[in-house]
């Protein structure tokens, strides 16, 4: 390795930036014969620690060609760098060897060697099979739980100089690593942690553990889904007979599922206590979910993830139907230890292992399992037909779609509104790139719609947006929300409309955009939603209602509420928000 370059190594701060290396983000060395070198280190789309990128960046500073003495790939020898550590924001460091564990496999385009005046050259070497998945190496499980969630980090590496003395350079690094999470607690001195929304209900669960129900026979309440007489309970009113303290609550078809801190899980709503309900009794109990133990997380209001990494679901309305006694896990054994993330469809769903394989199951007669086929499959088949690891992925009614780790967007299923992306075609059951798509990190969807996030945190969507006829309501293929920034925090879908929230204040006056049809009778360019006190830090969408958690920790609701589902004690609908009658302090 020349001496120069090993010179400029041991100088360098090794930075961690998102996305492809701007000029700005790599930290550069002194010209070396017209040539300035540059390193950082760069993480892909993917949500996984082992999709570290080095990037080498070579630029001809001077007005004339510059011959490299080898390309960059070559110039780099691995064995200069000794080892790489890494420490979290809860201070654990984790140390690793380098040397020849470095994956030069997928090498991105070399460029010339001859570098142009003014021309840059970028090489990558993936850093996988260094920090490697917890189902090769266990004892890196721990680090993927640290850094799957968005936090400040510290890495640097162990070099040797040409006297084959260790050095150690260092820099403070702040990247997000990990899925944006979209059940952001509120602060600690709020009464509402969380919030949930499904149908024409909603449940909210207070910082001592118990939730809150109200809407349409709303969880806790007599009466079943089926019920023609079913109750409004435009009043919230605690879940009763639950053991343990709520942690996390989600809601389906006016069902809410509940983790509590034992790790059990329990269920309630529509007909699964309708045994009581059916003698006149109050009905609607939570009853607990069988063969659930040690759940550590849920996904949804039908899976969950077990501590030993597998994942488990069940069903609300069958098959198998529910029992009298709760409804019935089915353990996927093969997900251990590593689900990444967890979509739900109408009647199918959809993981995303940490490997980055994307796998479906349930109904298939739209094609939403992505197989290829138009037959059911009651256990989890692999979307065996894209062409790299899957990175996020979202689930609609009777469709799905996914980014990938070089940043394209595959969807299939049907929609007949455009949810798709794919202009006219309005079926596929087998994943189709979406054509002029690319630098997508994120995906969401929900009925006849969806939305992604590209890199530069700006968000397309593309289905049924607007509540006006005809063609000017869908979007056939993925636009632009310009009018929302580049700080989109978290999407949400109700049945005709869909609100996002920002990161930033808004000019002030809120944080929460909605579009589509709602009691405000909003179309085209999104509408702020006008009321909140404070920031939103949380959002949910019913039917045709909405929901927030402010900053203060209140729950606020507004738009239909003809069956109680604002939570004021009232069954009348408000454009503005409300204030849910939760026992928390004005």
């Amino acid at each position: 390795m020349p001496r120069a370059f090993v010179s400029w190594l041991l100088g360098s701060l090794l930075l961690l930036v998102a996305g492809p290396a701007a000029a700005d983000d790599v930290t550069w060395g002194s010209p070396v014969k017209g040539v300035r070198l540059g390193l950082a280190i760069v993480p892909s789309s993917g949500p996984l620690p082992t999709e570290l990128e080095l990037e080498a960046v070579a630029h001809n500073v001077t007005s004339a060609h510059q011959q490299l003495p080898v390309q960059v790939c070559g110039t780099v020898n691995w064995t200069a760098f000794i080892r790489l550590h890494v420490r979290t924001s809860k201070g654990r460091v984790f140390s690793y060897p380098v040397d020849a564990l470095v994956d030069v496999d997928n090498l991105h385009p070399h460029g010339p060697a001859n570098l142009a005046p003014g021309e840059t050259l970028r090489e990558r070497f993936s850093l996988k099979r260094v920090v490697r998945m917890p189902t090769e190496n266990p004892g890196d499980a721990e680090l993927w739980t640290l850094l799957e969630t968005p936090q400040r980090v510290e890495l640097w590496m162990d070099l040797v100089d040409d006297t084959g003395v260790s050095r150690i350079r260092s820099g403070h690094l702040k990247h997000r690593l990990g899925l944006p999470t979209t059940a952001a607690p509120v602060q600690a001195r709020g009464c509402v942690s969380r919030i949930a929304a499904g149908g024409r209900a909603a449940c909210a669960l207070l910082h001592d553990g118990t939730p809150w129900c109200w809407g349409s026979n709303p969880p806790g309440a007599s009466g079943t889904a089926e019920s023609s007489q079913a109750p409004s309970g435009s009043s919230p009113s605690p879940l009763r007979l639950l053991t343990g303290a709520v942690v996390e609550l989600g809601m389906e078809h006016g069902i809410a599922c509940m983790r509590t801190s034992s790790g059990a899980g329990y269920c309630a709503g529509g007909n699964l206590d309708a045994s009581e309900a059916g003698s006149g009794a109050r009905g609607g109990h939570p009853v607990r979910v069988q063969r659930l133990e040690d759940a550590a997380e849920l996904y949804g209001a039908q899976c969950a993830r077990v501590r030993d990494g597998a994942l488990t679901c069940w069903s609300l309305l069958g098959p198998p139907a529910p029992t009298s006694d709760g409804p019935l896990t089915t353990r996927w054994a093969e997900s251990a230890p590593g689900v990444a993330q967890v979509a739900r469809g109408g009647d199918f769903t959809c993981a995303l292992r940490r490997d980055g394989t994307l796998w479906c199951w349930g109904a298939n007669a739209s094609g939403q399992l992505g197989a290829g086929d138009v037959a059911p499959h009651p256990g989890p088949v692999r979307v065996s037909t894209l062409p790299r690891e899957v990175v996020s992925v979202a689930a609609g009614t009777s469709h799905a779609c996914a980014a990938l780790r070089d940043g394209s967007l595959w969807c299939w299923g049907r929609s007949e509104y455009g949810a798709l992306g794919l202009g006219d075609v309005h079926a596929s059951s087998a994943p189709a790139p979406v054509v002029g798509m690319s630098e997508v990190v994120r995906v969401a969807a929900g009925f006849q719609k969806t939305c992604v996030w590209k890199k530069d945190g700006s968000l397309w969507c593309a289905g049924d947006l607007l509540k006006d006829t005809p063609s000017q309501a869908l979007a056939k293929v993925p636009v632009a929300m310009k009018e929302l920034g580049h700080a989109i925090e978290e999407v949400v879908f109700g049945f005709r409309h869909t609100c996002a929230r920002t990161t930033g204040e808004a000019g002030g006056t809120g944080n929460v955009f909605c579009w589509g049809e709602n009691t405000e009778g909003q179309s085209g360019s999104p509408q702020r939603a006008s009321g909140l006190p404070g920031q939103a830090i949380a959002l949910t969408a019913g039917d045709a209602f909405t929901c927030a958690i402010t900053t203060e920790g209140s729950a606020w609701c507004w738009g239909d509420g003809t069956e109680g589902q604002l939570g004021t004690g009232r069954d009348s609908s408000s454009a503005r928000p409300v204030r849910v009658r939760l026992p928390c302090p004005e």
